[in-house]
């Protein structure tokens, strides 16, 4: 199960409640999506391509919480299409959230979960991890949340409720037509202008069946369980670039989690550290998420090229006999290409 975590407050709400859509941005952002694009390439510091990528790790059919400050979290809602630019004002959401998706309501819970309920239990804890570490960091609008997760809050909203009741009959269509698709720009001689781009169209295409380098890099498609950019596993600003959960069915018939991929990504040359920097990550994933299994956590680090110090920091290490994998990508007709190499 893939799900998100929308942040609202007493304002914004019933707001996007009652129009079928989420939208994320920040005060000052560009009206228009080529603007968007102008100011962040100009100023790197910006956050506007971080927000993109967020909205681009959605999916139609991912299930959806709304999450409203000082009140709690409210289900159950599903995104109904993919990321859109669109600035029209609804409600008091106005320009400054202009990174939208719509969204639809499944099961309407009339009251939410308060967020201490989420820490209630060493086993409600156990799974909430994400939430926590991305409260202490400074919540973003769209939170993706761990399947665990997930499943928790959906139990405790049919705790908190008993039966859900039928949708608000208040609800009504996406009241805008200005939906513009969202594109990244890509090449700068062959990279990508910034890091926060490359992670953008990772998680934007990690889930492409027709793409044979990220299904050599990622596996098939049906086993990838799960999938995110920037999760927080610290409480200081420490994100993994992209983590995701491989599943199959095929051996046991039932259920199992096999592999975790863990992804550090550089937009230029890969150095010692960033192989530091992805085994630390790795080992975390393996020791919280993995049972301390070593050998289900797959370290990858994607760069435009590597230094050879970064190869012989690779070879040396002892993280598992797996290694770690080095994936070269290249910018080329408008698109990003992925090339495993060997080490």
């Amino acid at each position: 199960m893939r799900a998100h975590v929308f942040i609202t407050d007493e304002r914004t709400f019933p707001v996007v409640r009652d129009n079928n859509f989420y939208g994320v941005g920040v005060k000052g952002i560009p009206v228009s999506l080529g603007g968007l694009i102008s100011e962040n390439l100009k100023n790197p510091r910006k956050p506007y391509f971080a927000m993109v990528g967020d909205v681009l790790g959605t999916r139609i059919g991912d299930i959806v919480f709304l999450y409203e400050r000082q009140v709690g979290f409210h289900g159950i809602y599903r995104i109904a299409s993919e990321p859109f630019f669109d600035p029209t004002p609804i409600g008091c959401v106005d320009e400054t959230w202009p990174l939208r998706v719509e969204m639809e309501c499944l099961n309407y819970f009339v009251e939410p979960v308060p967020e201490d309920y989420l820490f209630s239990t060493k086993e409600y804890e156990a799974k909430f991890w994400g939430w926590f570490y991305r409260k202490i960091q400074g919540a973003r609008g769209v939170n993706t949340i761990n399947p665990e997760a997930a499943e928790a809050l959906i139990e405790l909203l049919v705790k908190v409720n008993g039966n859900a009741i039928n949708r608000p009959t208040q609800i009504k269509p996406y009241p805008s037509k200005n939906k513009i698709k969202i594109a990244l720009p890509l090449d700068q001689d062959g990279k990508v202008y910034l890091e926060d781009i490359l992670r953008a169209w990772l998680i934007k295409n990690i889930d492409n069946p027709n793409r044979s380098d990220l299904r050599e890099v990622f596996g098939p498609v049906e086993d990838l369980e799960w999938f995110a950019n920037n999760i927080p596993y610290h409480v200081t600003r420490k994100n993994i670039d992209t983590l995701s959960y491989h599943k199959n069915m095929k051996y046991t018939g039932l259920p199992l989690r096999y592999k975790f991929s863990v992804v550090e990504l550089k937009r230029d040359l890969a150095d010692a550290k960033a192989v530091s920097q992805v085994i630390n990550y790795s080992k975390w994933v393996a020791g919280r998420l993995a049972n301390s299994e070593i050998e289900a956590v797959q370290p990858i680090l994607v760069a435009y090229n590597f230094k050879r110090e970064a190869i012989i920091k690779a070879k040396n290490s002892d993280f598992s006999d797996k290694g770690i994998t080095f994936v070269k990508y290249e910018v080329k007709h408008n698109d990003i290409f992925l090339y495993k190499e060997s080490i």
